[in-house]
């Protein structure tokens, strides 16, 4: 009998000692929940407990705490980039926009001669002409993230689309005094894509060698891959993880003409038709590389 009362004492003296450290373990945690909440910090709970019940609850309320601080610092980074693409767009607008405003202005005035007027006239009509451009990006853009680009696949000659897409170019690049340097194959390379698309994204990145590159520019194709090279006229900023990125700009790439979109508008173009843009820097040569895709006929 006294042995059975022995026996309950410890046990409940057992029980009484876990409840004690069960309630010593839940008030800390409550305690750090109470930080946590009226803080900014990383703070993540923590025990001194092995009790398997209090490490679990610790250990889950730790994990969504890790996944709400990713999600704060997701949002403030998509802020911050939407905050930047707006200057960026206001500038680009902006610019045309004023000289346009004074050359009417001056237009107004009735005190040019004809030859004066038709040249003010041509210039706004260039400004004109690039705000019509700009605008158009963002449409474009704001389509592709939509997913309302159509995809029309066909058989397609990519050594003569390359071919064409640099004539249309030529005058420009020569004008620049670029040298021009194009390797191909011996047999063209057929494969099975958007032709759309593909024109759209080689224009694109040739406007973009136009834009920054200098002096050389070369053109090469493989069975697998095409790849576009060019010296870069000033690399002071450039970081080419954030190349791709929306409205990405950095000072010495930013002109009136360019949002910041063209390049991530050809990313997603070509992941529209299964084909990889990425971009590689050695020295002070750029260079851009579409991974070809090609897809079978349904």
């Amino acid at each position: 009998m006294v042995i059975g009362i022995i026996i309950l004492g410890i046990g409940l003296i057992g029980s009484l000692g876990y409840i004690f450290l069960m309630r010593r373990d839940l008030k800390q945690i409550n305690q750090q929940l109470d930080l946590i909440k009226e803080s900014d910090n990383n703070i993540r709970l923590t025990t001194t407990t092995f009790n398997k019940e209090v490490v679990t609850l610790a250990s889950a309320v730790n994990e969504i705490l890790n996944k709400q601080r990713d999600l704060i610092m997701t949002n403030e980074r998509t802020n911050q980039e939407f905050k930047q693409g707006l200057t960026n767009i206001s500038h680009d607008l902006r610019t045309p926009l004023t000289s346009v405003i004074g050359y009417t202005q001056m237009l107004q005035a009735g005190e040019l001669d004809g030859e004066k007027e038709a040249e003010y006239l041509r210039i706004i009509e260039n400004r004109l002409l690039s705000l019509t451009g700009l605008m158009k990006e963002l449409f474009d853009y704001t389509k592709i993230m939509e997913g309302k680009i159509k995809i029309d696949l066909q058989k397609i000659n990519l050594s003569n689309l390359l071919r064409d897409q640099l004539m249309i170019f030529y005058d420009q690049l020569t004008a620049q005094n670029f040298q021009v340097s194009i390797q191909l194959p011996d047999e063209d390379i057929f494969i099975i894509s958007d032709l759309t698309i593909l024109e759209r994204s080689f224009q694109n990145l040739l406007k973009n060698v136009i834009a920054h590159g200098k002096d050389h520019f070369d053109l090469r194709l493989t069975p697998d891959k095409i790849v576009f090279t060019n010296k870069v006229t000033n690399l002071e900023g450039l970081d080419l993880e954030r190349i791709f990125e929306r409205f990405y700009t950095t000072d010495a790439f930013r002109n009136s003409k360019r949002t910041g979109l063209g390049l991530p508008i050809t990313q997603k173009l070509l992941e529209q038709t299964g084909n990889t843009l990425k971009v590689n820097l050695e020295g002070d040569k750029l260079s851009f590389m579409i991974a070809i895709q090609s897809h079978p006929l349904k």
